[in-house]
């Protein structure tokens, strides 16, 4: 069942579980409660491990993520472990590299992305090492945003990062070691205007490392794309009304002009209003 099952969580915001449910609709599994906040939940490589964040775990603040070992005939009662993340809080999700044993953590608070490897049925000790990076640059005032959500591109070379005020979205960009999926800096950051909690799904397709964002602004649809050319314009349409609310951030001051010419940009195709009051949930891309 895991193969082809509909998986996720529930939550109340101090009480969760993690079900799954047959495409028909037929069959239904659900995990024992979890005292905390599960909202965010990824597949390890290999799947047979299906990984529940916990943003505040068992009413403290710490996060954790619970282990489930899945069997050819998965029931979510096989609990491998409970890793606690040491001074990692306020966790918004959880992403898991497709081939590699990396799992890619956002916090809301600290604006942090969090790397830590979890290979199997190894849980976290205080020999793994658990590695941040900054999201926001240091221009920003860090403590106006809360990042909200992670996305792989298809093509493995992006890790994309949403963070949003009360006015402004930052969207930033981190390149990939393809072969270990490790993080190897930030290739380029982009914002723009607006209120919202955006939510990021990466396209399936290899041809570009392109990522819809739901709900930022509130109502938009946003596909968005990492412009890897020399050309100094990333713009690829004539109708500078759909793409102009875009605007380029700087990722390094200290790099020269020639250097920033040659660096990659985050390119618009275009976004879509679809209600003006509603917020929007996740979207599906259909290769």
């Amino acid at each position: 069942m895991h193969n082809t099952a509909i998986w996720g969580s529930a939550s109340t915001g101090t009480c969760s579980i993690v079900f799954g449910v047959s495409p028909d609709g037929y069959d239904t599994i659900n995990s024992q409660e979890i005292a905390g906040d599960v909202h965010s939940i990824a597949w390890a490589p290999n799947g047979r491990n299906l990984h529940a964040l916990d943003s505040h775990s068992s009413g403290s603040l710490l996060t954790s993520i619970t282990n489930f070992r899945m069997s050819e005939d998965p029931n979510l009662q096989d609990v491998v472990g409970i890793d606690v993340l040491g001074n990692v809080t306020s966790a918004s999700q959880i992403v898991a590299h497709p081939s590699e044993t990396l799992m890619y953590i956002v916090t809301k608070d600290s604006n942090e992305l969090i790397v830590v490897s979890l290979a199997g049925d190894a849980l976290v000790s205080n020999s793994t090492p658990i590695l941040r990076y900054r999201i926001l640059p240091t221009s920003l005032d860090a403590t106006q945003f809360q990042s909200s959500s992670l996305a792989i591109s298809a093509s493995r070379n992006t890790l994309w990062a949403l963070s949003q005020s009360s006015l402004q979205a930052v969207i930033t960009a981190f390149t990939l070691n393809v072969t270990t999926g490790e993080v190897v800096d930030v290739a380029a950051r982009a914002s723009w205007q607006g209120t919202g909690e955006g939510q990021l799904m990466a396209a399936p397709f290899d041809g570009g490392d392109v990522v819809a964002i739901t709900d930022s602004p509130t109502g938009y649809i946003t596909i968005l794309g990492l412009d890897q050319s020399t050309l100094p314009s990333a713009r690829i349409a004539e109708d500078f009304g759909l793409h102009d609310y875009l605007y380029a951030m700087q990722v390094d001051e200290e790099k020269r002009k020639d250097i920033q010419m040659a660096a990659p940009k985050i390119k618009s195709y275009g976004r879509v209003l679809v209600d003006d009051h509603v917020n929007l949930g996740d979207c599906a891309w259909i290769d």
